[in-house]
């Protein structure tokens, strides 16, 4: 009974805040005062002004004079794509925007490569590190890892100060992988399921400052007007490359009862993002947003005072129903990238950026496992 308590009030008050007004953010208490703020520019935010149209936009930041100003520029779809040069600060990036977004598939073929990165947490420098020493990215931050797959396993979002380029480049590596026939899987972290769903208890002053220089709550960057937004809910919960299966947090026992295939856990995910204001049966939420969803879950490690840590016989069942060898996850912090029960689990979030832990990921080649750093060569996986 306090569970469903717990839960229903938490419901509530999500729908309390989206529902405010704008004027109610700009009152709001998370304001942070710009003389305290670096200088920045944060963007470009693109928003759908039309069927055709978007206004691009930045926030730029001069904490010497004390001043922040919105910098914006309209632009109109040509044969279903936009193309501009970043126009604020030092951004000279091209941007190149299909007017069609959509999922792709959580199935997909194995081939000889795969590169799998944790929790990014808005860590650029340290991402396009890693990606250039293992030859996955050129110089220019250009897509040289031919047929190649790439898998971020969630939490691009949140604590880094760089969460909006690293999202960007994301979106540009996406494009330049399939026209090499390589592909970059995005999947859903709970830090994702938290900007677009107005929960900012790990935003940086930075983007909150933006935010309310424009009369914004931080999630309304990413809303459904907005192209980072549609984009974002094109994302997968789960992904299966060969017989390797990818989540963020992880598949609860509690998860696996509902005997969701991949694509359906997907499809449903976005169901519950898209419409968590609008519902009427609430019956699944507890499954999909909160402790046992598959962006939550820390049953693969941890223990908590809702469940114990996962038996390796729940693992076996999780593997046999989606058809998979191993599953690779991120959200639970591990000091490096690791095997647990004999290779069925593979831990990825090594905090990168830290300088208590070295940034790595993990390689999967010609069904090896190994280690990838930014700075030494890849030791295979014991």
């Amino acid at each position: 009974m306090q569970i469903k308590k717990f839960y229903i009030h938490t419901i509530l008050l999500i729908l309390l805040a989206c529902t405010e007004s704008q004027a109610a953010f700009r009152q709001d208490s998370t304001h942070v005062d710009s003389l305290l703020v670096s200088s920045y520019v944060e963007g470009p935010h693109l928003k759908y002004i039309s069927g055709s149209k978007v206004e691009a936009f930045y926030v730029v930041h001069d904490s010497s004079k004390n001043i922040t100003k919105k910098i914006s520029k309209t632009f109109r779809f040509k044969r279903d794509t936009i193309k501009f040069v970043g126009f604020a600060g030092n951004d000279s990036l091209q941007y190149v925007i299909p007017h069609k977004i959509k999922p792709e598939h959580g199935e997909n073929v194995s081939n000889d490569k795969i590169i799998i990165l944790g929790d990014i947490h808005g860590e650029y420098e340290a991402l396009l590190s890693i990606l250039r020493f293992n030859k996955v990215i050129d110089e220019n931050n250009q897509w040289i890892y031919g047929n190649g797959q790439l898998v971020f396993t969630g939490d691009v979002f949140d604590r880094g100060n760089q969460v909006t380029e690293c999202l960007w480049f994301i979106f540009r590596l996406e494009i330049q992988a399939k026209k090499q026939g390589g592909k970059v899987h995005y999947l859903l972290g709970n830090h994702e399921m938290m900007a677009l769903l107005f929960d900012d208890r790990y935003v940086t002053d930075k983007y909150q400052h933006a935010a309310h220089h424009v009369q914004y709550h931080y999630s309304h960057f990413f809303d459904k007007k907005s192209v980072l937004g549609k984009w974002l809910r094109s994302k997968n919960t789960l992904v299966r490359i060969g017989r390797q299966l990818f989540v963020h947090g992880g598949i609860s026992p509690e998860f696996l009862e509902q005997k969701l295939k991949i694509d359906k856990v997907n499809s449903e995910m976005r169901y519950y993002i898209d419409n968590y204001t609008e519902l009427k049966d609430t019956t699944m939420v507890d499954l999909f947003l909160y402790s046992y969803s598959p962006l939550w879950y820390r049953g693969y490690l941890s223990r908590t005072l809702k469940y114990d840590r996962i038996s390796l016989q729940d693992v076996l069942k999780t593997l046999e129903f989606y058809q998979s060898d191993v599953i690779i996850f991120g959200h639970t912090p591990v000091p490096r990238v690791y095997p647990f029960y004999s290779f069925k689990l593979i831990g990825m979030d090594v905090p990168i950026g830290d300088p208590h832990f070295i940034d790595q990921g993990l390689l999967i080649e010609n069904q090896k496992y190994y280690r990838i750093f930014a700075h030494k060569e890849k030791v295979r996986l014991q």
